[in-house]
């Protein structure tokens, strides 16, 4: 399936915020509709982080490899392959008769969303002027906050008046729909950007690389375990469920704003360091587990808001920084970053079920803030390391050092 007609830098940033929440919605559907499908399945708060981060884990195992694939056949084709996967994952969840199938359509899922983050960036790379480049992945990564929009919604919406698994048939007519809109776009493998607007890539010093995403796996951790966990808490908190449904939506609705403004702001301050923002956001959020932990409902409340406005809008910021620097390899370098993220988010679910399992929500969310500090502690550590990297390249003299983007260009340019 071909048209002549690319779908261009809007159409292209559509699919990809598209493609990216479809790749994340079976997990946070199962997350925002946990109290039904414990019931229904008979599975506790350990099964409901396993079924997480069985996709989570997919996807990290998987990441680099895919990205390298998406290199290869070009963003819509990837973009047209992840929905396909989406919509087999979300039709398995949704007919899940048992644990077991929930766990296998889970692992499609895993899949469908290793896919996805590489096409989605390497279209932004190829497709959006360098100095939108921000907005363009404030907007792209509202994909995680719009799938805790879609599953707070189901909640009241869907699942108390239909039942959970009518839930999951919208995230299938919506994969079905992109599936066919990037089958028909897609135009071959893409070629390089060239000309004045595309800069020579700088490169992401490895090692450098290697720490962002060993702190983006962390504060995934976090942030991916409110997103599974917030409603089932906010429940045994006191709240109703069709509260906690409103509460996740509200919450994650917040947190898309906001994305969209962080973006739109390393636009206007290029020269700023995104890491450092990243590492800011993380502290502060640390104070929104601390309200979940020890709140009262309107604590909880103020909690979930915190966490997501600081704790959780700090992926298009990272994704940014890393696409910024390697534009010509977009793919693969997000197969790195990605590799930390999604083992990250799978093993946040997994431990945080066990914990609450053993212990309480309480120091499950404590242990959260903890790991959110460790994560703005290695983001700096990172960015230091990348500074290092870069000053060393350009004195006389140095040695070059590997970069994400293996064969590019050699690093140039002010720090930052």
């Amino acid at each position: 399936m071909r048209s002549t007609q690319p779908p261009g830098a809007g159409g292209t940033l559509l699919q990809a915020v598209t493609v990216t929440t479809l790749g994340v919605l079976p997990a946070f559907l199962v997350g925002a509709l946990a109290v039904q499908i414990r019931a229904d399945l008979g599975i506790g708060p350990a099964e409901m982080g396993i079924a997480a981060a069985t996709l989570f884990a997919v996807s990290g195992i998987t990441a680099r490899r895919l990205g390298r694939f998406v290199q290869r056949i070009g963003a819509a084709r990837g973009v047209a392959a992840s929905a396909v996967l989406a919509a087999v994952a979300l039709t398995g969840a949704g007919l899940a008769p048992s644990f077991g199938v929930l766990i296998a359509a889970l692992v499609v899922g895993g899949l469908a969303n290793g896919l996805a983050q590489p096409a989605a960036n390497l279209g932004i790379s190829r497709a959006v002027n360098p100095g939108r480049l921000g907005l363009a992945f404030g907007i792209k990564q509202c994909s995680i906050p719009a799938a805790g929009l879609i599953g707070g919604l189901a909640v009241p919406g869907i699942a108390l008046v239909l039942g959970w698994r009518y839930a999951f048939a919208l995230g299938v007519v919506l994969a079905v729909a992109l599936a066919l809109w990037a089958g028909f776009t897609a135009q071959g493998p893409d070629r390089p950007t060239s000309g004045p607007a595309a800069p020579a890539d700088r490169g992401t010093p490895l090692r450098g690389l290697v720490l962002v995403a060993i702190g983006a796996g962390l504060a995934a951790a976090a942030a991916t375990s409110m997103g599974v966990f917030l409603v089932d808490s906010a429940v045994e908190s006191g709240m109703s469920p069709s509260a906690a449904g409103y509460l996740f939506a509200g919450a994650a609705l917040l947190g898309l704003v906001i994305r969209i403004v962080l973006g739109a702001l390393m636009d206007r301050y290029p020269h700023r360091s995104p890491y450092v923002l990243v590492a800011n956001l993380l502290t502060v959020g640390v104070g929104g587990y601390l309200l979940l932990a020890f709140g009262s409902s309107t604590a909880f409340l103020c909690g979930a808001l915190l966490t997501y406005a600081a704790g959780w809008t700090w992926p298009g910021l990272v994704h940014f920084a890393v696409v910024r620097d390697n534009r010509q390899g977009a793919a693969s370098a997000t197969g790195v970053l990605q590799t930390g993220l999604s083992l990250g988010a799978a093993a946040g679910p997994l431990l945080f079920g066990f914990l609450v399992a053993a212990t309480s929500y309480r120091v499950a969310w404590l242990t959260a803030a903890v790991v959110a500090l460790l994560a703005a502690a290695t983001f700096r550590l990172g960015r230091r390391s990348i500074r290092a990297a870069r000053s060393a390249a350009a004195a006389p003299e140095a040695t070059p050092l590997p970069s994400a983007n293996a064969g590019g260009p050699s690093m140039k340019g002010k720090s930052r």
